[in-house]
């Protein structure tokens, strides 16, 4: 099953470095994954959050720290030294085949922290502005998404890697979530944080 679900990995990878990748979209994914790029819009998801939540604000801003730190710890000192699975450019087939739009280190697949990161942290403000951002708030997991795609695009890490950093990202953040909820006891109705919808 792990090597059918590698080989596909492998296949998928080769196709969308084969046929999806252009000239056009090159630069855009490469600022997509680059973390400057996203500068202004956590200077504004911060502003927004101390305008929405006043003195509290530093809570959500406190709780989103300790979620970065632990999807990132957890990726790289725990999950990515159990695996060890290379990234597409160390694997002898690919390196050979296919050239990463930005140097590419050494270091292990296996999940995409990037992915992960980013996913956990859309996931949390999603649940934790539910009434405030309303609609809105689908742009953070899709903002999400689209920087977990840019990593498989510029040929960093395989499909598999995202999919795995995407899965792990929300589970984290929604467990962080509720966990938030009952530990800082934090009423409903001044924050307005629900699960339902």
């Amino acid at each position: 099953m792990l090597q059918y679900l590698n080989r596909l990995d492998h296949k998928l990878f080769e196709f969308i470095q084969s046929n999806l990748r252009t000239d056009f979209w090159d630069p855009f994914f490469l600022a997509f994954r680059d973390k400057y790029c996203w500068i202004p819009l956590y200077i504004f998801l911060i502003s927004w959050i101390f305008f929405s939540y006043g003195k509290s604000a530093w809570k959500v801003i406190a709780v989103s720290l300790v979620l970065i730190t632990i999807t990132d710890q957890l990726n790289s000192a725990v999950i990515k030294k159990q695996f060890k699975r290379d990234r597409p450019c160390m694997e002898i087939y690919f390196k050979d085949q296919f050239t990463p739009l930005i140097n590419c280190s050494g270091g292990y697949s296996f999940p995409s922290s990037h992915a992960t990161n980013h996913m956990a942290l859309a996931t949390l403000l999603f649940f934790t502005c539910f009434s405030r951002m309303k609609k809105w708030r689908y742009l953070l997991l899709f903002w999400a998404v689209l920087v977990g795609w840019s990593q498989v695009y510029i040929g960093v890490h395989f499909p598999l890697d995202v999919l795995a950093g995407w899965m792990e990202g929300f589970v984290i953040g929604y467990l962080l979530f509720l966990g938030m909820k009952h530990l800082l006891k934090w009423e409903e109705e001044k924050f307005n944080m629900t699960t339902d919808g």
